[in-house]
C-alpha cells in the first residue's frame, strides 16, 4: 500500500523512470517523515498525472526513486480556469490566501499592486513553494502558476480580451455571481480597499464585472477563499 506522502517533480514521469530528488524533498522523506528503502510514495508533474514510486536509495547523503506505474491521469482532474488576482497583504494571511486558492483549484494567482498595498517586498519562489506543498496535500495534479507582481494599471493593459473580470464590491454595488461561458479572474484589493479612483477606473474596464458578497466588509484573504468558493459552487464543483 503506497503511503500518503505526495511529492512535485519537475521531471517526466514514465515507468522506469529514475528520479534524483533536490535538498529540501530529501530533508522531508529522510528527516520528517522518516521513510525507508523500498517504501512507497506518488509523484506528479503538472503534465502526466500521478505515478507510484518506490524508494531506491534513501541515506543521509541522497534520496533516489524508481517510477513503477501510473495512479491517475493529467485529465482526471478537470481543470478550472479561473485566476487568482490580489493586492498582496501581510505574510500569515497571504500565506492562508495562497493554500486556499490552490485547494480550490485556482489555475494562476496574478499579485496586482495598488495604492494601498502594504507589502513591498514579495517573493515569487517562496510563494511558489507554499503552492506545490499545498498542491501536494491537497492531491491536485498539478501547481498553480505564480505571475510576477504587477501595477494595477499594467494588469488592466495586459489583461486577455477573452476572459471575464470579476472584482469584488465591497460597498455591495455589484450583482450576483454568475457563471459566463468564457474564462474568470477575480480581482481582489488591498486590506484598505481598492481607492475611488482605482474603483473607477476598474469599473470601466470593458471586461469587468462587479459582484459583492452581502452587506458585511470582508476581510482581504476572506474576500479571496470566499470569491473561489462561490465561484466552484457556480460551476458544479467540476470532478469526475
Amino acid at each position: 500500500m503506497a503511503s500518503q506522502v505526495r511529492l512535485y517533480v519537475n521531471e517526466p514521469l514514465f515507468q522506469g523512470q529514475k528520479v534524483t530528488l533536490d535538498e529540501k524533498q530529501h530533508h522531508y522523506l529522510y528527516h520528517v517523515m522518516r521513510l525507508q528503502e523500498k517504501e512507497k510514495l506518488l509523484l506528479f508533474n503538472g503534465k502526466e498525472g500521478e505515478w507510484l514510486a518506490e524508494i531506491s536509495v534513501l541515506n543521509k547523503k541522497q534520496a533516489l526513486l524508481s517510477v513503477q506505474s501510473q495512479t491517475r491521469r493529467q485529465d482526471d482532474e478537470p481543470p478550472l480556469d479561473a485566476w487568482l488576482c490580489f493586492a498582496p497583504i501581510k505574510k500569515d494571511c497571504m500565506d492562508i490566501v495562497i493554500e486556499k486558492a490552490t485547494e480550490l483549484g485556482v489555475s494562476r494567482l496574478v499579485p496586482v499592486i495598488t495604492q494601498r498595498t502594504v507589502v513591498s517586498k514579495i517573493s515569487t519562489e517562496k510563494m511558489f513553494l507554499k503552492l506545490t506543498e499545498a498542491a501536494e496535500q491537497c492531491e491536485r495534479l498539478s501547481v498553480p502558476t505564480i505571475e510576477k507582481p504587477c501595477s494595477l494599471d499594467t494588469f488592466l493593459a495586459q489583461f486577455p480580451k477573452d476572459r471575464t473580470l470579476f472584482f469584488l464590491n465591497e460597498r455591495g454595488n455589484g450583482g450576483i455571481l454568475t457563471g459566463p461561458e468564457r474564462p474568470v479572474a477575480f480581482l481582489i484589493g488591498p486590506e484598505g480597499g481598492f481607492t475611488p479612483a482605482e474603483m473607477q477606473k476598474v469599473s470601466a474596464f470593458p471586461f469587468a464585472k462587479s459582484i459583492h458578497f452581502g452587506r458585511r466588509i470582508l476581510r482581504a484573504e476572506t474576500a479571496s477563499i470566499a470569491a473561489l468558493a462561490a465561484w466552484n459552487q457556480v460551476v458544479g464543483w467540476k470532478d469526475k
